[in-house]
């Protein structure tokens, strides 16, 4: 049921349960749980197979810190360096953002804190002492970045992801608990009279575009153009088309060229209702 809410996020067809779960029963089971007052009284699990890539289970952010690591080790950096970027995050303050002496030692020391992976099984571990707990808080913000990693468009509402809290172990203050990690999340209060809360990746953009735009993600962003075309600009466009189509059969080439507009983002790396004056970092692990 909580899949079904992510569904256009995921880019999963309506009746993704019956054309991608029960059609492919080799990699995915439909389980129900006996307990109807449980929240995942239907839940999807994967079936893993020998023959899956090694790198399935795989975190996004492990990819990139892979990457940064060998470079780091190519262009020649010491062992600390090396040691820096094994368990850290990509880290993108907004502008304006305060950044003082102890927090960014608070965020150096964070960042060096080893964790365990959103795919690896926890149940058997001891997460009483301290350390587990800040190695807990910081798997929690892992399995946020590879859930909005997974979304077409790097973003979906705190509500949503909200749903999945029990089954992900989130904490419960899950927007003071964002606000927290402001350089990795953006959450953003437009809309609905700041009642609708967007969590956006924030390495994922740049300027209020993705990085990495895929062909869903562009497609979308088009059709939204469309819709919000004025029936003036709709009629030049065809005007214009139908004049281009013309040429083209009167001069006997099929060449010709065709322009849009950039692609608008709604993330924009500023400050606003949504972003807090500082990190809760500082106070967790400053002695």
């Amino acid at each position: 049921d909580h899949l079904r809410l992510l569904r256009r996020d995921l880019a999963l067809p309506d009746d993704f349960e019956q054309s991608v779960i029960l059609a492919h029963p080799s990699l995915f089971r439909l389980a129900v749980s006996p307990d109807a007052d449980s929240p995942r009284s239907k839940y999807v699990e994967f079936l893993p197979h020998d023959s899956d890539p090694p790198d399935l289970a795989v975190p996004a952010v492990h990819r990139a810190r892979e990457r940064e690591y060998r470079a780091a080790r190519g262009a020649g950096a010491g062992a600390g360096a090396e040691e820096d970027a094994r368990f850290a995050f990509p880290i993108r303050f907004p502008p304006g953002f305060k950044i003082g002496k102890f927090f960014r030692i608070a965020v150096w020391k964070w960042q060096r804190l080893p964790y365990w992976s959103p795919y690896e099984d926890v149940s058997g571990y001891d997460l009483r002492s301290l350390e587990a707990r800040r190695r807990m808080e910081k798997r929690a913000v892992a399995t946020i970045h590879e859930l909005l990693s997974l979304t077409v468009e790097k973003r979906t509402t705190l509500e949503r992801i909200a749903q999945f809290r029990q089954a992900m172990g989130l904490p419960k203050k899950l927007k003071e608990f964002l606000l927290q990690h402001q350089g990795i999340f953006y959450v953003s209060t437009r809309g609905n009279q700041g009642q609708l809360h967007t969590v956006f990746l924030r390495e994922a953009y740049w300027k209020g575009e993705l990085v990495e735009p895929n062909e869903l993600y562009l497609a979308r962003r088009k059709f939204d153009e469309l819709l919000l075309m004025s029936p003036q600009k709709a009629n030049l466009e065809r005007m214009l088309t139908s004049m281009g189509r013309e040429w083209r059969e009167v001069s006997g080439n099929g060449s010709g060229s065709s322009s849009g507009g950039a692609v608008s983002g709604d993330f924009r790396d500023d400050e606003d209702e949504g972003s807090g004056s500082d990190s809760g970092v500082e106070s967790q692990y400053i002695d």
